[in-house]
């Protein structure tokens, strides 16, 4: 059947008017399997700490690499300066842009995948203010470079030059995301109602060791337990995800008695992301908060005691 130039035209103009087709994004993690078939539709940041991270895993080749410093800052406190802070709409805009994200860019985020602390950590932390800044079109890489690699996916041992020239845009920051000092303080004096959980290491929550940066021992008041550590699950030396029923059962057997808004926290905001993302975005909890500055900003802006002991 010939199609007469008018209705070429027109079916022209159509495909112009319609949106681009947008893969389906299977979750807030994706494995190795769907990033290879979905290569060329994403885009792929790898995101640790520091590159040193990847010695052993290499890079996802083509991809650039961003480090956790990179897109956190700091301001004075009344101490000493509050650093690991969330930036400004527009610093995080100029991170994102710099790394060629676009505002209708698909992103997965790739860690090394052979460690928790300061590399899947930094994964979930970036996740979230992406998160936190509108972006909701972005997935973590279960396992990292680890399981891309054991799935046949090619790797550098050096990551891909930050392209430049996105077009990233911070929306209207999620307030819901994000919890202050005011907030926990509120929480503390019975003014508002939320549970305070700490995702520190049961050793830092009884007070028996802390962190230099954090001026204090022990865990804030009515504060509950739950280690980040117990939301992933390293398996032949590749840190994979827990599966969302198994992060369900673990908070209902660590918070039983929690009903109603939850805030995380931790040191500075760090570790406590990874808890926040595997009970928020794996396990489907609503109202799920991260205290941003965490014990950090409680200790070092303000003379605010914390709990020794449980």
């Amino acid at each position: 059947m010939r199609i007469s130039a008018l209705t070429r035209n027109a079916l022209a103009g159509l495909a112009l008017a319609l949106p681009a087709l947008v893969i389906a994004q299977p979750g807030p993690v994706v494995d190795a399997q769907w990033v290879l078939e979905n290569r060329d539709d994403v885009v792929v940041i790898n995101a640790s700490r520091r590159p040193s991270n990847y010695e052993d895993t290499g890079f996802i080749a083509g991809a650039p690499f961003v480090g956790m410093g990179e897109f956190l800052t700091e301001r004075p406190g009344m101490q000493d300066s509050i650093r690991y802070l969330v930036p400004s709409a527009s610093d995080f805009e100029g991170v994102m842009q710099g790394l060629g994200v676009d505002a209708d860019d698909q992103v997965v985020i790739v860690p090394a995948g052979d460690a928790i602390y300061g590399d899947a950590t930094v994964a979930s932390r970036l996740y979230w203010q992406m998160r936190y800044y509108g972006h909701e079109d972005v997935a973590i890489l279960n396992g990292g470079v680890a399981a891309w690699s054991v799935a046949g996916g090619e790797t550098s041992r050096s990551p891909a030059s930050s392209p430049g020239g996105g077009s990233f845009s911070a929306e209207e920051s999620r307030d819901d995301l994000l919890a202050t000092t005011d907030e926990v303080e509120a929480v503390i004096a019975g003014e508002t109602s939320a549970t305070l959980v700490d995702n520190r290491p049961l050793p830092q929550f009884t007070g028996v060791v802390s962190k230099d940066y954090v001026d204090g021992r022990g865990h804030l008041p009515e504060a509950e337990p739950l280690p980040f550590n117990l939301f992933v699950a390293p398996r032949d030396g590749i840190v994979y995800w827990r599966s969302p029923e198994a992060v369900q059962n673990i908070v209902s057997a660590m918070l039983p008695l929690t009903d109603g808004p939850i805030i995380d926290y931790c040191n500075s905001g760090h570790v406590s992301s990874l808890a926040w993302f595997g009970m928020s975005e794996i396990g489907g909890m609503s109202d799920v908060a991260l205290y941003d500055g965490s014990l950090h900003e409680w200790t070092l802006d303000g003379d605010r005691s914390l709990i020794i002991g449980r």
